[in-house]
């Protein structure tokens, strides 16, 4: 399973948010024990805005865990950065999503 993250912000509070980023990061740091990061952070612009999207692994039976975490980054980020909006997402990864269209999946 992947947990996605997806962010935007004023443009104009982009140094706010390089500041808020580290005290999240500091305040909740990664736990390999719940997964791994995949893509840490793509950013790009559009318009009047910055976009980000992250995208880690869940290890299994950490989702609840890895939901925590990562609300509780952006939630810390919401607060200290005027404009800042998220949606979070957990997804299966193509070969947990084989099934649901009736293939089977792959052998690791």
């Amino acid at each position: 399973m992947l947990l996605i993250s997806e962010a935007w912000w004023p443009a104009k509070s982009s140094a706010d948010l390089g500041k808020a980023y580290l005290e999240a990061m500091s305040k909740y740091p990664d736990d390999l024990s719940l997964g791994k990061p995949i893509v840490r952070a793509a950013v790009w612009t559009e318009e009047d805005s910055m976009k980000s999207v992250s995208i880690n692994s869940i290890a299994p039976g950490k989702v609840k865990e890895s939901m925590d975490v990562a609300y509780n980054r952006l939630l810390l980020l919401s607060s200290m950065v005027e404009g800042y909006k998220y949606d979070l997402h957990i997804a299966y990864d193509l070969a947990e999503a084989m099934p649901l269209v009736g293939l089977a999946a792959p052998k690791e």
